[in-house]
C-alpha cells in the first residue's frame, strides 16, 4: 500500500444532526464502534454546538477506540448563520478542534444567492480563519455542486485570502456532478488539495424519491481507481475520506475494501 495515502472514514452517515443530545451520542458511539470494528484508524468527525458532556463523551471514545481524527465536517452552511448561531456553533466546534488536534476543517460554502446578494459571509469567513489559525487547522472549502462554476469560485476564494489557512476538499460525487475532470482539479489546485470525499456516483444527488443517494464506492459511474492513481501522481499525500450511510454497517466496510485495492494498485 502507498505509505503516505490513507483512509478516512467520516461519521456523518452515521448520525442524524437533528437528533435530541442523547440519541446523537448514542449514535456517534455506535458509528465509532463500526468504524473502528470496519478497521479503519481515520475519522472525519462532526460537532454542532452541543452539550459539554455530549463532546467529551464522544472525544473519550475516540481516543478509546484509538481513531485518529484528520478532519472535521463544520456544520452545513455554517458562514450563513445567524450571528447568535454562528457565535454558539464556533464557539464549540473551534475548542472542540483544538482538543482533539484536527488537521483540516471542511465547510460549504453559502448558496448562491446570498453569494450574490450579500457579501456578509465574508465577515463570517474570516472569523473561520482567524478560529482555525488559533486552532492549528485548515480550513477547506468543498466543491459543492449547487454554486456556478464552483472550481472557479473556490481559486478566486483562495486567492483573496492569500496566506490565510485554507485549501480544498475534493468530493468525487461532487467532481462527477459538477462535470470536471480530475486533472483538471490537480492541475488547479495542486498542493491546496487537502481532503478528498472518496464518493461515488450515478449522476443524480437524490434518488426517485428524493431522498440523498450515498453510493457505496465502485457502485456508480466513478472512475475512482484513475482518480486515485492522478492524484498519486500529483503528489496527493493525504486521506481518501469515505463517507458513505452507515445504515448497513457493510457499507463502509466494503468502502474500505475498495479503497485499500486502489491504493494497493498504486504499488
Amino acid at each position: 500500500m502507498v505509505k503516505d495515502v490513507f483512509v478516512s472514514c467520516s461519521v456523518l452517515g452515521g448520525i442524524r444532526s437533528a437528533s435530541s443530545d442523547e440519541n446523537l451520542l448514542q449514535n456517534l458511539i455506535q458509528t465509532l464502534r463500526r468504524i473502528k470494528d470496519a478497521g479503519y484508524e481515520n475519522i472525519e468527525v462532526w460537532m454542532d454546538d452541543r452539550p459539554r458532556k455530549v463532546r467529551h463523551t464522544f472525544q473519550h471514545t475516540i481516543e478509546d477506540y484509538g481513531l485518529n481524527p484528520y478532519s472535521i465536517h463544520l456544520p452545513k452552511f455554517l458562514v450563513a448563520f445567524d450571528d447568535e448561531d454562528f457565535k454558539k456553533s464556533t464557539d464549540v466546534v473551534f475548542p472542540f478542534i483544538q482538543s482533539l488536534g484536527v488537521q483540516v476543517a471542511v465547510f460549504h460554502p453559502p448558496d448562491q444567492v446570498m453569494i450574490d446578494e450579500s457579501d456578509e459571509w465574508k465577515t463570517r469567513l474570516d472569523r473561520l480563519l482567524d478560529l482555525a489559525e488559533e486552532s492549528d487547522c485548515i480550513l477547506t472549502i468543498e466543491n459543492v455542486p449547487y454554486l456556478h462554476q464552483v472550481d472557479q469560485f473556490i481559486l478566486n476564494l483562495i486567492s483573496a485570502n492569500g496566506g490565510r489557512p485554507l485549501g480544498v476538499t475534493i468530493d468525487l460525487e461532487f467532481m462527477h456532478i459538477n462535470g470536471t475532470d480530475i486533472s483538471q482539479i490537480i492541475k488547479d489546485y495542486e498542493d491546496l488539495i487537502l481532503n478528498v470525499h472518496f464518493r461515488d456516483s450515478d449522476g443524480s444527488l437524490v434518488d426517485d424519491n428524493g431522498y440523498r443517494k450515498y453510493l457505496v464506492p465502485g457502485c456508480g459511474e466513478v472512475d475512482l481507481l484513475r482518480m486515485v492513481q492522478s492524484l498519486h501522481e500529483g503528489g496527493y499525500d493525504k486521506a481518501l475520506t469515505v463517507e458513505v450511510s452507515h445504515r448497513n454497517p457493510s457499507n463502509i466496510i466494503e468502502a474500505k475494501i475498495y479503497a485499500d485495492s486502489c491504493l494497493d494498485r498504486l504499488k
